[in-house]
């Protein structure tokens, strides 16, 4: 056997065949990445560590470490060995203008959005951590720079979002791929070498990966020139959704010799921002690009529901007016989203479950399913939550609250990525608070059970390298985080590894961070309800938790828009009600629009009660207003009049309304032009997308937005030339299926 390893130079065990350090065999070449899926550890979960028949006898030890029950693992990892230097990475643009041409020709887009400019100047002068919300493009923050720079990699929590990615990415013809454990082995190593060797620009992973040392050392040796990882604040004990294996990803980062390094999130305040940078090895020489993190096409509102029958009626009312629409509903508890897709399915609507406690086949396949659009309602625990890459989802309902603002901003933020107006609904009860308290508590464990995870963790570690079973999060799920913790800053768990460095069950723990950390926790769970019981601006709330300056107003959450200013009487005439309902759906179906955007069911129940005599009264209707008044008012008051008619002793009550001054709303996102729903064209070119989209089984907005849907019809080009210069396009899309949409355009214009 050698004395150092030929691939990486680290010593050589001489009792090993292969290379602890980068898995490498000895007679390797020192060139080639080895293969990277053989190494000893795996690159996903996998059964405890079997422990052997008899300890074997122990190692001498000094005096000091006689107390302790055998011998202590090696508390550090092994120093690091001269490795061979990863090849040199290529310089970043330095100004903006190659950045701009591509995003011109690759994907159609005339501009940079707000915060992009920023991030990929930042990255031109080094490493960059960057605060974007939802739907503000943070992906072509790292696609770009990786078709200048080529070897980019991106760590990404989950397999669905890698998908999505991915296949929104190979639409415009940008070389990407991802590795995880849907693919065999065979196809992964293939994917591997094509991107080691420089034929993928971009290869999406999980963290889960680099468990496998063999991988990390490949991809060290080939050279990483761009790292990006999203979803960043997992990284953070702070963020909203810690979690640990995301915690080896700074040493990660030194093993692959500290590569250009992009951290990017939607949802992290100052402090999570300093977490995620330490933890990266990129704190104190990072450009920070924080941006506003306000969604103006979102409307947000509350609904006071106590019960949960009464919580089930209002989805069900809510999604039937929004029937066919891509909403997903959020509820705390795998019973709670079981109960609710089975009362939506009674209902007629076409509703699927998803929670973790589902074979990972169906959750496969109804994810898949909604969204390519196939199945319209998803009801899930927040299990659904980072790995949902869909950007009509037109509206968000929670059916609980959850325990703090970044959560729910984070998943109310699936709504409306495309950029066209959504709703995020809330349903609360003051009872929730309490149960997101026990939650706190659950996943706060207090000094004794510390103690009693710890003795344990002792029991089942590996006896040789103190390396725990790759599982041991699945067994104490709420509260693994904070004993991960309180034991790494007692000296006593290599929190990255997952190695203990004692075997003293009775060693001292520091939990004074599981404290800090409750405190932390419980400040958050007051500024949640403080949004959802708040009677001013619920953006204005949001914005300030994120440190931004919000105006008095909005003009478009519940609150701004009067919704809860007047109460409508339960003893409305239901007959009367039906009766409008009926012309809704009417208008609805002759003008090709869903019934929802006609007007809702809040405004039938508010036109039976209020019952207006005119057209100035309809318009103070909530709901109505001076264009639906005009468009179908003269249909609605003849109901109302009939129905007056017919019942003379009836007196309706006063409408009262509150007028409210609305402060100028921020900037909203350019939508495109106003394209009438009912025009033939895109009628035509929506079936196209949907039948092209189903051919290739792809979702089809992965072929083009909404948006580039509004403006071929405005645009309505009948040649190439003319469909290259249409928004959001680009060359790759224009080869694809320039032809067919110029078709579907002449065959409209022949009819016409």
């Amino acid at each position: 056997m050698p004395d150092r390893c030929p691939s990486c130079a680290a010593p050589w065990v001489a009792t090993a065949t292969r290379c602890a350090e980068c898995g490498a065999f000895p007679d390797d070449d020192a060139v080639p990445p080895p293969p990277p899926f053989e190494d000893d550890a795996p690159a996903s979960p996998r059964p405890p560590v079997a422990r052997p028949a008899a300890p074997r006898a122990p190692a001498p030890r000094p005096v000091a470490a006689a107390i302790a029950p055998r011998p202590a693992p090696v508390a550090t990892p092994t120093p690091a060995a001269p490795r061979i230097p990863p090849p040199p990475t290529p310089e970043f643009p330095q100004n903006l203008d190659g950045y701009r041409e591509r995003l011109r020709e690759t994907f159609g887009y005339p501009e940079f959005r707000d915060g992009q400019s920023r991030v990929l100047s930042g990255l031109g002068q080094g490493d960059v951590l960057a605060v974007m919300p939802t739907g503000s493009g943070k992906s072509l923050c790292y696609v770009l720079p990786a078709l200048a720079v080529g070897r980019t990699l991106v760590v990404s929590p989950l397999i669905a979002l890698m998908q999505d990615q991915v296949e929104s990415l190979q639409a415009a013809g940008v070389s990407a791929t991802f590795i995880n454990s849907n693919l065999d082995r065979a196809e992964q190593n293939r994917r591997y070498a094509d991107f080691v060797a420089g034929r993928t620009a971009l290869l999406y992973v999980a963290p889960e990966r680099f468990a496998n040392a063999a991988f990390t050392s490949g991809l060290a040796r080939a050279g990483v020139n761009l790292l990006a990882v999203d979803e960043a604040h997992c990284i953070s004990e702070w963020g909203h959704n810690f979690r640990p294996d995301y915690l080896q990803l700074g040493p990660v980062r030194e093993r692959l010799g500290n590569p250009r390094t992009l951290a990017l999130t939607a949802t992290a305040n100052p402090q999570v921002r300093r977490d995620i940078a330490e933890r990266l090895g990129i704190a104190g020489r990072c450009t920070e690009v924080v941006t506003t993190v306000d969604r103006p096409n979102l409307t947000y509102g509350v609904e006071r529901q106590d019960s949960v029958d009464g919580r089930r009626r209002w989805v069900i009312d809510y999604a039937r007016e929004r029937r066919g629409l891509a909403g997903i509903i959020y509820a705390r508890t795998r019973r709670g989203v079981e109960e609710m897709a089975e009362a939506l399915q009674s209902a007629g609507i076409h509703a699927e479950a998803y929670h973790a406690g589902l074979p990972a086949p169906q959750r496969s396949r109804v994810q898949r399913a909604f969204t390519v659009g196939d199945i319209p309602v998803i009801v899930a625990t927040n299990a659904f939550g980072m790995g949902i890459d869909k950007p009509d989802v037109r509206y968000v309902i929670h059916l609980n609250m959850p325990g703090r603002l970044e959560a729910y901003y984070q998943e109310a933020g699936r709504a409306g990525r495309d950029g066209d107006p959504s709703e995020c609904t809330l349903l609360y009860a003051r009872a929730d608070r309490r149960f997101q308290q026990q939650f706190i508590d659950d996943a706060h464990p207090d000094d004794a059970t510390v103690r009693e995870v710890w003795k344990q963790w002792v029991g089942m570690a590996d006896p040789e390298s103190g390396r725990l079973p790759y599982d041991v999060g699945n067994r104490e799920p709420e509260a693994f985080g904070m004993v991960v913790s309180a034991l790494r800053d007692s000296g006593l768990l290599d929190a990255t590894s997952l190695r203990l460095t004692s075997f003293d069950a009775a060693a001292a723990i520091d939990t004074s961070s599981i404290r800090d950390h409750r405190a932390y926790a419980e400040a958050r769970l007051r500024e949640m309800a403080e949004y959802a019981e708040t009677s001013t601006c619920r953006r204005a709330v949001i914005l300030r938790y994120f440190g931004e300056q919000a105006t008095e107003q909005c003009g478009s959450c519940d609150n701004c828009l009067g919704r809860h200013d007047t109460e409508t009487a339960d003893d409305f005439p239901a007959d009367l009600y039906d009766r409008l309902i009926e012309i809704r759906d009417d208008i609805a179906r002759r003008s090709n629009r869903d019934p929802f955007l006609v007007f809702e069911n809040r405004t039938a129940r508010e036109l039976a009660t209020f019952r207006p005599r005119d057209e100035e009264a309809l318009r103070a209707v909530w709901g109505i207003g001076e264009r639906r008044a005009a468009w179908f008012g003269v249909e609605l008051l003849a109901a109302i009049d009939e129905w007056e008619a017919a019942h003379p002793e009836a007196t309706p009550p006063v409408l009262v309304t509150a007028q409210r001054p609305l402060a100028p709303r921020g900037t909203v996102r350019d939508a495109g032009p106003d394209v009438s729903p009912d025009d033939p064209l895109f009628t035509a070119l929506r079936g196209w997308r949907s039948d092209r989209a189903r051919s290739e089984g792809v979702p089809a907005y992965t072929l083009f937005s909404d948006r580039t849907l509004r403006e071929l019809v405005a645009q309505r080009p009948t040649s190439l030339q003319a469909l290259a210069r249409v928004w959001g396009l680009g060359e790759s899309r224009v080869r694809r299926f320039g032809g067919e949409i110029i078709e579907v355009v002449r065959g409209v214009e022949r009819l016409a």
